[in-house]
């Protein structure tokens, strides 16, 4: 492992969106995963190595100047890197799937009116004298008119519909990297995917139509549209307002780990669809169940890596 790479948490300094985001879903989730550092092997996680997958393909296509060439060896990639692990039993992930919205993208953004700068930049930022921020950027771009910058980051999700752009805490400190870096920025893209079982949808804006089965009046359904591009931006004063709302956050992974308190939002241990892969260590009278269960290999430990200046990808568990 590069040494430069360090473990999230208070003994480090380090912080990123992904273990701000475990305290802000259970206190308890955070002590499991980042104290802690458990993981549950064998756990289901389709839809991750799924966006993962589209991630790389997505990277690599802009990396290598967005050619045919780059358009096949990113479907080589996606299904290189998705194959181990897809579920027969998940119908919106397979990896036809997968390829399918793949070409559909590429089709749509063949011809994109920006240049991209560079892929996968990665660099820390202080919020004070006493904690970083990690983050990596997926894509910079340049765009033409007016000129300036801008940032991407690929989001896959089977709610498209619920997907925002501001206030969105990820975006913010993406933001803040790319003002720290470059000048004339413009802002930031959510580069969203849809990822659903069926490729159409209801559309309960055009009138109801005959059910060719039971006659009834039902919605008519139209082709998905399952891309997105969000653009935003932040001004100095809402980029420091989030740096103060994070280092307050801290402030409460402090008291916690201070009084060793971790809440349990409990709305968290069955939240979509999908029970916590913690949820039997909760169960259980003593944390120090833990030990027999790592020994058993029903966990293992799997630290939360930072990224270093030059953006080496961590963890991605």
């Amino acid at each position: 492992m590069n040494q430069s790479l360090k473990a999230v948490g208070l003994e480090s300094g380090i912080f990123d969106n992904q273990s701000l985001q475990w305290y802000r879903s259970c206190p308890q989730y955070y002590d499991w995963r980042a104290n802690y550092q458990l993981i549950k092997p064998g756990a289901k996680k389709t839809a991750a190595d799924f966006g993962s997958a589209i991630h790389f393909a997505l990277v690599h296509y802009y990396k290598m100047g967005m050619t045919d060439v780059a358009i096949q060896e990113s479907i080589e990639i996606f299904s290189e890197k998705f194959a181990p692990s897809q579920d027969p039993t998940d119908e919106k992930r397979s990896l036809l799937k997968g390829i399918s919205i793949l070409n559909d993208y590429f089709q749509r953004y063949r011809h994109e009116g920006f240049t991209p700068i560079k892929t996968e930049v990665g660099g820390m930022f202080s919020l004070n004298q006493s904690y970083l921020y990690s983050c990596r950027i997926d894509l910079i771009l340049e765009w033409p008119t007016p000129k300036g910058i801008y940032g991407m980051d690929h989001k896959t999700t089977s709610s498209l519909g619920r997907l925002i752009a501001k206030p969105h805490n990820q975006l913010t400190g993406y933001e803040y990297l790319l003002r720290e870096t470059f000048e004339n920025v413009l802002g930031f893209i959510l580069n969203c995917i849809g990822v659903y079982a069926t490729d159409e949808e209801m559309d309960k804006n055009l009138p109801k139509v005959a059910s060719p089965k039971t006659g009834k009046p039902i919605y008519q359904k139209v082709k998905r549209e399952i891309f997105q591009r969000l653009p935003t931006t932040r001004t100095k004063n809402e980029i420091e307002e989030w740096k103060q709302q994070t280092i307050h956050l801290i402030h409460e992974i402090e008291r916690s780990t201070e009084k060793k308190i971790w809440p349990r939002y409990t709305d968290y241990c069955n939240a979509f669809q999908s029970k916590c892969q913690f949820l039997d260590l909760c169960q259980a009278q003593s944390k120090e169940i833990y030990l027999p269960l790592l020994e058993a290999g029903i966990y293992e430990k799997s630290p939360w890596i930072s990224y270093d200046m030059m953006g080496e990808e961590g963890d991605l568990q």
